[in-house]
C-alpha cells in the first residue's frame, strides 16, 4: 500500500514538473514523454526512487548515475516491463548497456527532470556540520554538472 501511495506521489510530481517545463508550448495536456536523470541512483533512497520513476507512465527514459553500482541497478530496472528505457553510468567508462565514457554528462544530456538523492549517511563521530559540508560538496559537484 505504501509503494502505491509513493508511486502516485512520484507520478504527480513528474506530471507537475513536465507542465512547468513546457510553458512555451500551448497545450491542454501535459506531455507524456520525459527523460528523468537520478543522480545517486545506487543508494538507499536512489534505488527505490529510480524504481518508482521506472514505473511511472510519464517517464520514457530513466538515466541513473552514481559513483558505484549503477550499471547493476540499471540492469535490474531494465527487466521491469515498462515503455521507458533505462541506462546507468559511472564516473568511469563502465556502464550499462556497455558503451564509451561519458558519465555525468551522458546521464544529464537531454534530461527534462533531474533528481539528486545523492549523499552519504552520518558516520559515528561525525557532527551534523561535517555531514552537511560533505553532502553539500557532493550536491555542488552534481549541480555544476547540470549547469
Amino acid at each position: 500500500k505504501n509503494i502505491m501511495i509513493m508511486n502516485r506521489v512520484a507520478n504527480k510530481a513528474i506530471s507537475a514538473a513536465l507542465r512547468t517545463t513546457s510553458a512555451r508550448t500551448f497545450t491542454t495536456t501535459a506531455p507524456s514523454a520525459a527523460k528523468v536523470a537520478v543522480l545517486g541512483a545506487a543508494g538507499g533512497i536512489g534505488q527505490p526512487l529510480s524504481l518508482l520513476c521506472k514505473l511511472s507512465p510519464e517517464v520514457t527514459e530513466l538515466s541513473c548515475y552514481d559513483i558505484v553500482g549503477t550499471p547493476g541497478v540499471a540492469a535490474d530496472l531494465s527487466h521491469i516491463p515498462t515503455k521507458s528505457s533505462t541506462t546507468g553510468s559511472l564516473p568511469a567508462p563502465v556502464s550499462w548497456p556497455l558503451r564509451g565514457d561519458g558519465g555525468l554528462e551522458e546521464t544529464l544530456k537531454g534530461a527534462d527532470i533531474v533528481v539528486i538523492p545523492a549523499g552519504v549517511p552520518r558516520k559515528p563521530g561525525m557532527t551534523r556540520d561535517d555531514l552537511f559540508n560533505t553532502n553539500a560538496s557532493i550536491v555542488k559537484t552534481l549541480v555544476e554538472g547540470c549547469a
